[in-house]
């Protein structure tokens, strides 16, 4: 059980799940749009990209 907690917590699903949609709203709200790629796909890039550093950094936190 303990386990199942740590990989719903951990911060890979919380950059998918959580800022990948906020970036893709806030991007389509600013009226951005990078190439012709949806704003879906570059929130994923970009929450993934900082949930997989932030994983494998231990940290949130630029400077630990």
């Amino acid at each position: 059980m303990a386990k199942f907690f740590k990989m719903v917590f951990s911060p890979i699903v919380f950059g998918v799940l959580f800022l990948a949609p906020l970036i893709a709203q806030s991007m389509t709200a600013a009226g951005l749009q990078i190439f012709a790629l949806p704003n879906l796909i570059v929130g994923l890039f970009i929450g993934g990209g900082l949930g997989l550093m932030a994983h494998y950094r231990g940290s949130w936190i630029w400077i630990k």
